[in-house]
This record gives structure tokens, C-alpha cells and sequence, in this order.
């Protein structure tokens, strides 16, 4: 008998099946920090890197993104390219001379009748934004076909803040949402990204629709606010707050609806590294503005915004704006941009968490 039990024990163990096995990348939130450990500060780039490392050959990589200037991300994406991953990238002409950016375009060509390739927008200007100088593709974010094996991790969407650079790892607190699954939002960003490719010129290009639990927003918009529109669905006659966390707040109109919810009893909560509204939202008992822009450097990157309470009939609903899309006239107007709208209290709880750690650290504005 116990010659039988040892033996028993002796066995190879039996492997799990897929379904059994963790997905290789799942939906959720991922924030770095640059204070923190190496880990921590490179977070959010380790997600993105991992995922496409995870990406098997036969499979698609789609990216548009502003500024590439860290090698890792470039050596990722060629090294998915040679397995046999189809990797398509567009990217702003204002950092196309750096070197990370010019080995990917090497290593992937520029000819769009070819599987994988690069597209440089047109300099000094965006993509699909027209009409003004000074407009740039702002966006950040990448989509896989499938992420691992089949049926684990299709149709994926990653939305960030972070640019691929250093300072956005070492110096800038960046977040970015993955959503697993979701086909609708999957076809919405790689329409998206066809149209950035395909130079598609449009001064109001503003697209939305409401996929699942998700909501898209792409830019330019050329007249009206949709994050004034989206803050005029908020009632503030029972218990809510409005948190933001900004980069760039510079849009009088969105800093005037903060300041009337403030009025109206929402609490209002800000962490922000530069605006031009400060005497909009200062001085007011129900808005606590706070700076996260300290002379080493050390910043808010991420560009988002967190609505809890009764919003567009919903009652004591949590729901969290996340993106590429900073509160200036820029990204509203003149610059390519995505915005995604979160639905239900797991991601907004897990966005509350970061913004209470940065609120913590930055310094009241009087």
C-alpha cells in the first residue's frame, strides 16, 4: 500500500486546461507610481509591453500614440512583428527624428499594402484634426486582436494617459483601463485608428456610442463642450462629488460647470499640475483644488475625471471618464483624442483610490 501511495505521489502533475488557467491579461485599471519602486513606476508601461509580448503570431497590434521615445516599447513591437503579429502604428510627426521612432519605422516600413507598418501624420498638423496650426495626434492607445490563446483575451482595447517615454515612468503618475471582450468598443477604436491612418480630414470628427459598460468619444469636436455636457447630467440635489485629475485644465467653460455644481452642493475635488482657472475654482467651501506640480518634477499625467451620485436618471450611479483628452481648448478642438466612459463602481472605486493618493500628496490651493 505504500509503495502504491509513494507512487501515486510520483505522478506528473495534470496541466490545467485554458479555461482554468488565468487569462493572460484581464479588464481593470493600472496605475503607476513614480515615486514608488521600479515596479511601480513602470507599471503601466509593464502592462502594456507584457500584453504585447503575449500577443501570438496571426494575431493584430494596433497603436496610435503621440510620442514614442522609449526603445522598449519599439524593441516590443518588432519583436511581436518578426513572430508573425501584424503591427500597425500611427504616430504625431513631432517626435518621428527621434531614434526609438525611427527604428520602428525601420524595422516596420511605411507601406500600407504591406501587413504591418508605420504612418507618420502630417507634420505640424494631426491626423484627422484640420482648420489650425499647432494640431497633433494626442492619442494613446493600443488593441489586440487576441491576447494569448484563443477564447482567453479577445478583442482587447488598452486606453492610457502615458506617453512612451521616460518621464512618463520616472517623473508622471499615468493610468491606463484595459477592456477584455468587448467588440463593439474593439471595432469602435480600430474604425478609429483606419481613420487616422487613412488621413481622414475632419474638423468634426466628434464620434460617440455607448458599447456595454463603455462609452467612446473620439476627436475633434468643433462646437460645444462634451465634458460640459456630460457634467449637465449630474444632480447635485442629493449627496454627490465630481473628482478630477488633470494635467491641463485651461477650459473656462468646464472650470464655470464646476464651480455652478460646487454651488448647487456637489462636492468638487481637483488635483491638477497646470491651469489657467484657478481663480474660477479657488475660494469656494464645496471645491478642494489641489496642485500636483512640484519643482523636481514630479506630476499628474493622467487625464481623467470621476462622477459619483445621481447622473442622467441614474440613481447613486459611479462612472469614470478616462483618456488621451485633457480640459483644454487643444484637445477639444484642434487635436486627435479619445475619451472612455467606465460604467459601475469597480473601476470608479479603483480610480478613487489613485486620485486619493495623489489628492493626498499635492499641496491646497487657497
Amino acid at each position: 500500500m505504500s509503495a502504491l501511495l509513494t507512487g501515486a505521489f510520483l505522478l506528473p502533475p495534470v496541466s490545467a486546461t485554458a479555461a482554468e488557467r488565468a487569462a493572460p491579461i484581464s479588464t481593470g485599471a493600472v496605475f503607476n507610481n513614480p515615486k514608488g519602486s521600479a515596479a511601480q513606476q513602470n507599471a503601466v508601461k509593464d502592462h502594456i509591453i507584457t500584453t504585447i509580448n503575449n500577443t501570438q503570431s496571426g494575431r493584430m497590434i494596433r497603436s496610435a500614440l503621440y510620442a514614442l521615445k522609449d526603445q522598449d516599447y519599439t524593441d516590443a513591437l518588432v519583436s511581436a512583428h518578426r513572430r508573425g503579429v501584424t503591427v500597425r502604428v500611427v504616430l504625431d510627426a513631432k517626435f518621428k527624428s527621434d531614434a526609438a521612432t525611427r527604428n520602428l519605422i525601420s524595422a516596420l516600413g511605411t507601406d500600407k499594402s504591406e501587413g504591418s507598418w508605420v504612418h507618420v501624420c502630417t507634420t505640424g498638423a494631426a491626423c484627422i484634426a484640420t482648420g489650425r496650426s499647432g494640431m497633433i495626434n494626442h492619442n494613446k492607445f493600443f488593441t489586440f486582436s487576441r491576447v494569448g490563446d484563443a477564447g482567453e483575451a479577445e478583442d482587447v482595447v488598452i486606453q492610457t494617459s502615458a506617453n512612451q517615454t521616460s518621464l512618463n515612468t520616472t517623473k508622471y503618475w499615468n493610468n491606463a483601463y484595459t477592456v477584455v471582450g468587448n467588440t463593439a468598443l474593439y471595432t469602435a477604436y480600430r474604425d478609429y485608428f483606419n481613420d487616422l491612418a487613412a488621413m481622414t480630414k475632419n474638423e468634426n470628427y466628434f464620434t460617440s456610442g455607448k458599447v456595454g459598460t463603455e462609452k467612446y468619444y473620439f476627436f475633434p469636436q468643433k462646437t460645444g463642450d462634451i465634458v460640459v455636457s456630460i457634467l449637465d447630467n449630474l444632480s447635485c440635489a442629493r449627496s454627490a462629488t465630481v473628482r478630477v485629475a488633470a494635467f491641463a485644465l485651461h477650459r473656462d467653460a468646464v472650470a464655470q460647470k464646476l464651480r455652478t455644481l460646487a454651488d448647487q452642493g456637489c462636492s468638487v475635488r481637483i488635483v491638477y499640475n497646470d491651469s489657467n482657472d484657478v481663480s474660477k475654482l479657488s475660494g469656494h467651501r464645496n471645491i478642494a483644488l489641489r496642485r500636483l506640480s512640484t519643482a523636481d518634477g514630479y506630476l499628474v499625467h493622467s487625464k481623467y475625471f470621476l462622477i459619483e451620485g445621481d447622473y442622467a436618471g441614474h440613481a447613486g450611479t459611479k462612472w469614470t471618464f478616462t483618456g488621451s483628452h485633457n480640459l483644454d481648448q487643444s484637445s477639444l478642438r484642434d487635436n486627435d483624442e479619445a475619451m472612455l466612459r467606465i460604467e459601475g463602481a469597480g473601476p470608479h472605486d479603483a480610480y478613487r483610490k489613485n486620485f486619493d493618493s495623489m489628492f493626498a500628496i499635492a499641496t491646497p490651493v487657497a
